[in-house]
């Protein structure tokens, strides 16, 4: 007979706390993105994760908290945009930002310029009251990369490191938890996204060390870990 321990049965059970249940489709309408939100909704998830044009839309439609992406999906905007994007999205209702890394400087070894562009947006939303999470895209990054950033963001303390956009080579891998978590330790939250779809899936990087799942599947990852629940019962 399978069996797990208390602690990780008790983040099956509680799985929609962890998930920011994400859509971030560009051929979808305003409407598609309000039905989504609504019937998200329904599941007590951590977050919904829309593009920034449409939290306008969103925000009046549920109580769950709104975050939004930013410099999404390649990074690469000048730093005044990625500000500008910020402050638009907080404007607009959402509680928290998801900011992708400019990793053309970080491949450029300009860590002085990864470092003002991570000091300016968590000061930037600091000041907002946004909460704030870096992706840094580790399906890009060689692992000497991934240890500088992670250097970088110890010192400016977002609340969370997140490891993808979803639109890259890959998606999140247990390694990448892995060694995210052994150079943040408890200092900083991970996000774990990118590829994500099932309910083992989702608590395998949970024990790994994400705090967060970001996924499009947070609905079908609550219903399989209730199945998942039912079965051990048995």
């Amino acid at each position: 007979m399978l069996s797990l321990s208390h602690e990780l049965i008790n983040v099956l059970k509680t799985i929609n706390l962890r998930i920011d249940q994400t859509m971030l489709k560009y051929d979808k309408s305003v409407e598609d993105y309000v039905s989504f939100a609504k019937e998200s909704d329904k599941y007590g998830f951590r977050a919904l994760v829309v593009p920034s044009s449409v939290v306008e839309f969103i925000a009046p439609e549920v109580k769950t908290p709104i975050a939004s992406v930013v410099g999404f999906p390649h990074g690469y905007h000048p730093l005044r945009v990625k500000i500008d994007e910020l402050k638009y999205v907080a404007n607009a209702g959402a509680k928290e930002v998801d900011v992708v890394l400019n990793i053309v400087n970080l491949k450029s070894r300009m860590l002085s310029k990864v470092e003002e562009e991570v000091e300016e947006l968590v000061h930037t939303a600091r000041d907002l009251n946004l909460g704030i999470k870096v992706i840094v895209e580790t399906s890009a990054l060689t692992d000497e990369e991934l240890v500088a950033i992670c250097k970088i963001l110890l010192k400016h303390k977002p609340d969370f490191i997140k490891t993808n956009t979803g639109f890259g080579a890959r998606g999140v891998s247990v390694r990448d938890v892995l060694i995210i978590k052994k150079l943040v330790g408890n200092e900083l939250k991970i996000k774990a996204a990118g590829g994500v779809r099932n309910a083992v899936e989702a608590l395998t990087l949970v024990s790994y060390g994400a705090d967060v799942i970001g996924t499009s599947s947070g609905v079908e990852i609550v219903k399989d870990a209730s199945r998942i629940l039912t079965m051990l019962q048995q």
